[in-house]
């Protein structure tokens, strides 16, 4: 995916802008983990630590994490070089036009699971999927602008957020190949690794529980 350049009336805004832009929305994310938190911090899971569904559950929810990590690596390695240059269309990129986005989803949906609970992963799914779809709506304006014919033809033919595995973008743009760049595959390894800290969170939280010093309101399947 290609990081967002917002259009001005007078055409696209400058590379420091946009890094404003993003800095804002990176503002907006932290500022949203206190709501993100409440429902973990205000609830608990209605099946027990040592029942097969909660221990199902916290299994899914470590493989999508680890799924969402794999995946953010995997469009790396083949937007990296070509950021604000090329429309991407290969890798991950053939099945979802933002597959960074649709990879953090699941990440966040992962931590809902490993916490126990059904209901907190789908909310925190959506969560990420309204976020998203919102900065994919601006950032499409800016990618048509850019790439114009070559792009619409490309949103024709890939999704916007959810895989389509049974197609894949063939004419929308010439295929580049996948370009290695350390970097960028080890800060996006790096900023990936950050959902890990859901699996020691939940013990935590599940410690403190059992200590009588976060006392739960409701159960939550």
């Amino acid at each position: 995916m290609i990081p967002v350049l917002q259009m001005r009336e007078n055409g696209l805004m400058s590379a420091t802008d946009a890094v404003f832009q993003q800095g804002k929305r990176m503002r907006f994310l932290w500022l949203a983990v206190p709501l993100l938190l409440m429902p973990i911090l205000l609830s608990q899971s209605a099946w027990p630590p040592e029942t097969l569904p909660r221990q199902g559950m916290e299994f899914m929810g470590c493989a999508f994490i680890l799924l969402c990590i794999a995946g953010r690596c995997w469009a790396s390695l083949y937007i990296g070089g070509h950021k604000n240059r090329d429309l991407i269309t290969n890798g991950p990129y053939r099945y979802t036009r933002n597959p960074l986005y649709f990879f953090s989803s699941l990440g966040l949906a992962g931590i809902g699971l490993t916490f126990g609970s059904i209901a907190i992963a789908a909310f925190y799914f959506l969560f990420g999927y309204l976020v998203f779809a919102y900065v994919c709506a601006r950032e499409s304006i800016a990618l048509d602008g850019l790439f114009g014919d070559a792009y619409r033809e490309y949103c024709r033919e890939v999704p916007a957020f959810f895989p389509r595995l049974g197609r894949s973008a063939g004419g929308a743009a010439d295929q580049l190949p996948m370009s290695f760049n350390p970097a960028a595959l080890k800060r996006t390894a790096i900023d990936s690794s950050c959902f890990l800290l859901a699996i020691p969170a939940s013990e935590l939280i599940e410690t403190l529980r059992f200590a009588g010093l976060l006392k739960p309101m409701l159960p939550l399947f």
